[in-house]
């Protein structure tokens, strides 16, 4: 008791810490801006004068019934300026809109018509709430900070289905943001109506006397002529989004909109899986019941608090089956609706995935919670671990002050989890750590500087662990921090922002025993321990590591062509996978791109883009001889030059092209920690196509072929995507994907056994790993009503692994290989003794190897081929019973199987697919609004 009661003062300190630090960051009407006036000379300093319209308040009743005849709007102006961005960018649209807008001290509201000269070409599609799709639409942004940079997006289909995103540095968006807002809409003979109702509550703003100018812009979307149509014209040929809006003057907001929002929440939870016969810890079925609470509170118009205890781990959704062969985690996003929830204000310019930097990010929520790793006793006979470690509570605090600055705060506990073990012989229960407690915290600041046109920021984030004095643990660091500084400038052209100049520096440190130290030198972001790395060396005595990453990037926008260069650095002990995310190690980085676009349309496309893009990585050992041309081969770790087109013909068809090559490197992963190894060059292809979106069925083939030099292999895959709606609330997509691939150089293990001195006396075994796999992604989405939808998904798995060959590495730093001619097993008294016309052979699932061939088997693993058949599914019924409160009927299937026999076959797979174990989860979630 006295334990949870110290956890809970915790949280309840990093709570009151928050609230404290958002009261004295002011969050108040008295801070220095930029006025209106002189932001949108700043953000316009080009020239080019925005869209602007004069805001009305209310006057008289108004209900949002869709329909337009209300009299609080006839004083409104009626505004129907736009323009076409979309075919023909500064063409006149193909039907007109009207826009009225009014405000009152509670709320801002909007009034579109849509015209259509034939209503019956309207394409009332109905989806659930957040549901891309293809359909006619309304769409209200605005930016109520006027810094270009922020805002908020609601958009309205003509079937009435709502969508709600964040927006952020000037061309991102976060889809998890949720609104509570009103709308209606209505189809009549002369087109459609829309009416929305946007409570002040729900956007941050600055609440101050005199009169405000916001950002806003209005978006109609027509899918008849794949057409759309802005208030202010949103150019595909400039940089920036938020930065184009045009302007919404006279409002007067003097007060602050009160909220305070609690969200309770309910789940009862159903596990059904098969169980073993004697297991006293798991006899086939439990029941989970919990709940939670998050809290939201506005500290004045523009900041908010927000809390949970124990919060809603979004069972919802399920994470797709990856078969990974890599040395790296494979990476899946976050889903939990308190860590999306404003999570682009933690977004950090040194984040970022792809072959050219790996996936990386300082900071990971995911981490918060993540799987127990504690595995208990080995002598125990059954083991029961928690799924997730609890998080006792949370807090954070976002938003941004008058003068520009963007504040990030998040603090969290988790508590330290137990599992249980089970002992058969003294028939005896134990329990055991399966996770320590720890606490996590993370602060963002982001300052905005001539308009949002530049702006630095800093980040900062620490995790701190409570391991156990057992030292079951002490392979973990048991603290870990990163800080990073990041900044953007942009000027020039015909806005003033084609040119932009970004660049970050970050850095972290891990404290924790020798043990964990070494651990983390060793693991596949470092490989320390490299042979031939003569500037790394594991440091046994060590107990701290720091290390750092930058870079520096030159971007230039224009009407056809653009480009960017970049180059950087990553230093060999930079580490933040404790509570960040990273997959890439040490490395000097080096690229470019240049593009060529047209977005007016021809005789052929409606618009194109040509693009030529290459980078290139080095080692560290790089800057040991600089001047030796040998060395630079050594040092190449990875790189690659692609050219890739873009087409759009004008029959809205879509056609990619991608073509790649990549010459021959040194790789220091392929070993696992092991000397370097020649990576030949190779050579690849990629082909997507796709028939016009907008229609009730459309269809998207796909093909890739990658080939490699020397016998490394080749990869094919191919797939199509079937989308179709048979009727306008239902909609069904079919994903069918098979691949074929090669790969003459799969790792496999390594062995100390007979000193081999080529390698530094191990031994490097690959095997040359025939993979065959097909899936078929199936979904199908029924909207009843815009907050009533059922969806269906299952994704079937089959993959087979064939190791038709065994080779060991001959030389360090090359691509040469001793081939293991593949033998018989001969047996002894039914014990394996030799391999008989050949250096290996396999029998009952192990793998032995001659390696001298003097008949005396030397070594033996596991046998590497496999099969693996997979299902997972789920349907999800939900239900928006009011605003922002839901239920949710939840079924998730799953059932997996893997068996040593390497070779492919469907029929076969597909039935042991159906016969293999099955676990089911049911679940029912309840969260419920309150607005006080």
């Amino acid at each position: 008791m006295d334990k949870r009661r110290r956890e809970a003062g915790r949280v309840a300190f990093a709570l009151a810490v928050l609230a404290i630090t958002g009261a004295g960051w002011g969050l108040s009407a008295q801070e220095p801006s930029l006025s209106p006036t002189a932001a949108v000379a700043t953000v316009f300093s080009g020239g080019v004068a925005p869209a602007a319209v004069e805001a009305v308040r209310r006057e008289g009743e108004l209900s949002i019934d869709g329909r337009l005849d209300d009299p609080a709007w006839q004083p409104a102006p009626i505004i129907t300026d736009f323009v076409q961005g979309v075919p023909l960018e500064g063409a006149e649209p193909s039907e007109p809109t009207e826009v009225r807008v009014v405000f009152d001290d509670g709320a801002l509201y909007v009034a579109a018509r849509m015209y259509e000269s034939d209503p019956r070409v309207i394409r009332a599609r109905l989806t659930r709430r957040d549901e891309r799709g293809s359909f006619d639409s309304f769409k209200l942004s605005l930016d109520p900070n006027r810094d270009g940079l922020t805002g908020y997006e609601f958009e309205v289909s003509a079937a009435g289905a709502e969508t709600d995103k964040y927006l952020f540095g000037d061309t991102q968006e976060d889809g998890n943001w949720d609104a509570i807002w009103d709308s209606a809409v209505q189809v009549d003979d002369q087109g459609w109506t829309v009416e929305m109702r946007i409570p002040l509550s729900q956007i941050r703003y600055e609440a101050r006397p005199g009169v405000q100018t916001w950002g806003i812009n209005f978006e109609r979307r027509r899918l008849e002529t794949n057409e759309t149509d802005y208030f202010a014209l949103q150019s595909r040929t400039a940089r920036g989004r938020v930065s184009q809006f045009g302007t919404i003057d006279g409002l007067q907001l003097a007060r602050s909109s009160r909220r305070f929002e609690v969200r309770p929440f309910a789940v009862s939870q159903y596990h059904t899986a098969p169980a073993d016969i004697g297991n006293p810890l798991f006899d086939g079925s439990e029941m989970e019941p919990r709940g939670g609470l998050g809290l939201s509170m506005g500290i004045g118009s523009a900041f908010s608090l927000d809390a949970t205890v124990y919060p809603d781990f979004g069972q919802v959704e399920v994470d797709p089956e990856v078969i990974n062969l890599t040395a790296f985690e494979t990476f899946f996003p976050e889903k939990r609706p308190f860590f999306v929830r404003d999570a682009q204000i933690f977004t950090f310019a040194g984040s970022r995935g792809g072959r050219m930097g790996g996936g990386k990010a300082l900071f990971f929520s995911r981490r918060i919670g993540r799987e127990p790793r504690g595995s208990g006793p080995y002598e125990a006979d059954y083991r029961d671990t928690p799924h997730l470690t609890s998080i006792l509570g949370a807090a954070k605090l976002t938003g941004r002050t008058q003068g520009g600055l963007s504040v990030g705060a998040l603090a969290a506990v988790t508590g330290q989890e137990m599992g249980q073990a089970y002992f058969a012989g003294p028939d005896s229960l134990g329990r055991f750590v399966a996770e320590p407690q720890a606490e996590h915290a993370v602060l963002r600041l982001q300052q905005d500087l001539r308009g949002g046109a530049s702006k630095i920021g800093v980040i900062g984030t620490g995790l701190k662990r409570e391991l156990p004095g057992s030292g079951s643990f002490d392979y973990l660091p048991s603290q870990a921090f990163s800080f990073g500084l990041d900044f953007e400038h942009q000027w020039g052209g015909r806005r003033g922002r084609d040119y932009r100049l970004w660049g970050f520096y970050s850095g972290s440190l891990v404290r924790g025993s020798s043990d964990a130290l070494v651990r983390l030198q060793r693991n596949p972001t470092h490989y320390f321990q490299r042979p031939d790395a003569t500037y790394l060396a594991v440091d046994s005595t060590a107990t701290s590591m720091f290390g750092s990453d930058w870079r520096v990037q030159l971007e230039k926008e224009g009407e056809h062509w653009t480009w960017g260069t970049w180059f950087g650095q990553q230093t060999p002990g930079f580490e933040v996978n404790d509570f960040g995310f990273l997959t890439s190690g040490e490395r000097l980085d080096a690229g470019a791109r240049i593009s060529y676009r047209d977005i007016t349309p021809g005789d052929l496309f409606r618009n194109y883009n040509i693009s030529l893009f290459t980078y290139h990585n080095f080692r560290h050992s790089l800057l040991q001889q600089v001047r030796d041309r040998d060395n630079w081969r050594r040092s190449y770790d990875t790189g690659a030059a692609w050219l890739s087109g873009r087409f759009t013909f004008l029959n809205n068809w879509g056609l990619n092209l991608n073509v790649s090559y990549s010459p021959e490197s040194q790789s220091d992963t392929q070993t696992r920690g092991g000397p370097l190894m020649t990576e030949p060059a190779e050579f690849n292809v990629r082909v997507d196509a796709n028939t016009d979106r907008s229609r009730a069925f459309h269809v998207s083939p796909r093909f890739s072929y990658r080939m490699a030099a020397q016998g490394r292999g080749h990869d094919f895959n191919t797939g199509l995507n079937f989308s179709f709606r048979p009727v306008p609330n239902w909609r069904f997509s079919l994903g069918p994907n098979y691949s074929n691939r090669r790969d003459g150089a799969q790792y496999v293990t390594r062995t100390e056994t007979l000193t081999y001195g080529p390698t530094y006396g191990t031994r490097y075994l690959f095997g040359d790993l025939q993979r065959t796999s097909f899936s078929m992604e199936t979904r199908l989405n029924v909207s009843f009503t815009p907050d009533l939808s059922l969806q269906l998904y299952a994704q079937p798995l089959l993959s087979s692994g064939d190791f038709r060959g065994y080779r060991q590495l001959a030389t360090a730093g090359s691509f040469d290989f001793l081939d293991h001619a593949e033998g018989r097993a001969y047996r002894f008294n039914g014990v394996v003794t030799g391999c008989t016309d050949g250096t290996t052979c396999a029998f009952d699932g192990v793998r032995y190897f001659d390696f001298n061939t003097d008949g005396v088997l030397d070594y033996s693993t596991r046998d590497r081929d496999f099969n693996i058949r997979s299902l997972r599914g789920n349907a999800v019924f939900r239900w928006e019973y009011r605003p922002g409160s839901e239920l949710f009927l939840v079924w998730q299937h799953a059932r997996r199987e893997s068996v040593l026999l390497g070779n492919f076959d469907i029929n076969r797979d597909l039935e042991g697919l159906f016969l293999a174990p099955a676990e089911n989860v049911f679940i029912v979630k309840v969260s419920h609004y309150l607005s006080i």
